[in-house]
């Protein structure tokens, strides 16, 4: 019997996580079953045997095994194996509550347009205390502009219709460690989404969790940022000028960034491409050489 969801879970060297992780989306009441497909990103440590094990407990995990390539080639890679109606996505570190499942796949039912489901996310701070300070909302509905802005989903909530990867296009890898906000800006050009805010994944907050440095992530956010409103202006679709307006924000952004680090030969390359993209940006970018420790 085909599974109705198919639960994806990139990894690479978490032997001390990736059980619990996969343990928890075994563990769901899920409409129509599931099945659990594990890429092995090339981890160089006892995740094989972990994963292995975790086979051989449950015939409804299948683990596939590769070159280390990154996180969106191991998820486009468990597409590729997934026989399921949903991709539902899990990070090897993550666990997912009771119920998450059921009651995504029931959101998704009741909201036949909804390219995909999402939820808030409880997280826990391994060895240490902390909290996030800066949660984003919960959004549903036509969500382009808030993404636009910035990236309010947690990807390890999201419960994602395989029809829509099928139109869009999967992951594209040239982002890291953004490209789950470049296939949710795809996505909601096209198409609402179904968002809830009950916490439904806990979060693990550990040394050698996923973090970058924020340059990286400025720069990246402005690549996508600027192919988004490119992509947009070119369909002539409504927020077109809108995506530049957020493309040259973000420019100056990691315009400021690089100048708090003393590149000023990249800081004035960002504010240049911020100005280019919206000629009133001027304004912020005298700002920022101004001041670029504020903001």
């Amino acid at each position: 019997m085909t599974p109705r969801v198919s639960v994806v879970v990139p990894v690479f060297n978490r032997p001390a996580f990736v059980g619990e992780a996969v343990r928890s989306a075994l563990a769901q009441e899920c409409p129509g079953g599931l099945e659990v497909v594990v890429v092995d990103d090339g981890s160089t440590d006892e995740t094989p045997s972990v994963l292995a094990a975790l086979a051989a407990e449950d015939a409804r995990v299948r683990v596939i095994r590769q070159e280390n390539a990154g996180p969106a080639h191991a998820r486009n890679r468990a597409f590729d194996e997934a026989r399921g109606e949903f991709f539902a996505l899990l990070d090897s570190d993550d666990i997912w509550l009771a119920g998450k499942l059921a009651a995504q796949v029931t959101l998704l039912d009741a909201s036949p347009t909804a390219a995909f489901a999402h939820s808030d996310v409880d997280e826990f701070f391994e060895g240490q205390d902390g909290a996030w300070t800066r949660r984003p909302g919960i959004v549903s509905g036509a969500v382009l502009r808030t993404l636009l802005r910035r990236n309010v989903i947690h990807t390890m909530t999201v419960v994602l219709r395989r029809t829509v990867v099928d139109e869009v296009g999967r992951f594209d890898p040239t982002y890291p460690p953004c490209e789950d906000w470049d296939l949710w800006l795809r996505i909601a050009a096209r198409h609402p989404i179904v968002g809830e805010p009950e916490r439904r994944v806990r979060v693990r907050i550990h040394e050698g969790g996923i973090s970058s440095d924020p340059v990286v992530v400025y720069t990246q956010a402005c690549r996508l940022l600027a192919a988004a409103a490119s992509r947009l202006n070119d369909s002539g679709h409504a927020d077109g000028g809108f995506a530049r307006r957020q493309a040259s924000r973000w420019h100056v952004k990691l315009g400021r960034r690089l100048a708090r680090a003393g590149d000023g030969e990249g800081a004035d390359d960002a504010f240049a491409r911020a100005v280019a993209l919206h000629p009133l940006a001027r304004v912020s970018v005298l700002r920022a050489r101004l001041f670029p420790k504020r903001g």
